[in-house]
């Protein structure tokens, strides 16, 4: 039988373990996936945007970026937004670990009202949902692997 040989790409840094393996293509497509979420993992600073990059405009505030990605109202509401605050910031902005002032902050800014219990929320987030994973240290939080997929596949990446 002529198999091709499986790719495997590995990656730790700071409780961050990942592990893809099959056919090349397949983990290339994952690495490029989760390419954001690696360079910050890794402390890799931002290159400077290739021509088709600088293209596509990011937006420069965090409500012209909801307006493109509305988060759904009625149960799940908040921990929608909660994930939206916390892409923008760890996707868009480059900002590896948020805490819970970033993330108000941001529900101020698209005048959202205050979740009553953040905290209780972002360990629901954390524990239960698998979204989001511990930064480097108590109360910083980033997206989890699952969290950025989830997202990704729920809107279009940033």
């Amino acid at each position: 039988m002529d198999e091709t040989p499986e790719t495997v790409f590995k990656f730790t840094a700071e409780g961050v373990d990942l592990e893809f393996a099959g056919s090349e293509a397949f983990v290339e497509r994952q690495v490029q996936r989760f390419r954001h979420f690696l360079e910050g993992a890794a402390g890799i600073e931002p290159t400077a945007a290739t021509a088709e990059e600088a293209a596509d405009v990011t937006p420069q505030t965090f409500s012209e970026f909801c307006a493109k990605r509305p988060p759904r109202s009625g149960r799940g509401a908040i921990q929608d937004r909660i994930l939206l605050a916390v892409y923008f910031m760890n996707v868009v902005r480059k900002k590896r670990e948020v805490s819970a002032d970033d993330i108000l902050h941001r529900f101020q800014s698209a005048e959202w009202e205050r979740p009553k219990n953040l905290h209780n929320a972002l360990g629901v987030l954390k524990r239960k949902v698998g979204h989001l994973q511990e930064g480097s240290r108590r109360g910083l939080y980033q997206l989890s692997p699952v969290g950025l997929r989830y997202l990704e596949g729920r809107y279009e990446p940033a």
